[in-house]
């Protein structure tokens, strides 16, 4: 499902979906999502086929990891040996971002965080 902003932002959200060549033509040619709110619950999708889908499929700006199914910080620092450090690590250089509780961010109309990152 994608939705856009007034201010131009046009956010993808996964759901509870594996990878499928629909994320290319729909997701990043028609939509042109620039944010990506990604599950990445073991029942979802594996890191490594979520990182395919962020890298190749719809290249959005950033990205906020979201329903992962296992703890992935304390105390606001993202833990080693999950799905979601993996996931992370196999993206690269492209902002990946946590959803913790009780903080919001906020996204410009091209998908980059500017405030609460």
């Amino acid at each position: 499902m994608s939705s856009k902003f007034t201010n131009g932002l046009t956010v993808y959200l996964s759901g509870d979906t594996g990878i499928h060549a629909d994320m290319k033509t729909i997701v990043h040619d028609f939509h042109k999502a620039n944010l990506a709110a990604l599950n990445l619950g073991p029942n979802a999708i594996t890191p490594d086929a979520a990182a395919f889908v962020i890298n190749e499929l719809i290249p959005p700006a950033s990205v906020v990891v979201s329903h992962p199914n296992e703890a992935v910080t304390a105390d606001g620092k993202l833990l080693p040996n999950t799905r979601t450090k993996a996931f992370i690590d196999l993206v690269g250089t492209r902002p990946i971002h946590l959803a913790l509780s009780g903080k919001t961010m906020e996204f410009d109309g091209n998908g980059k965080c500017v405030a609460g990152c």
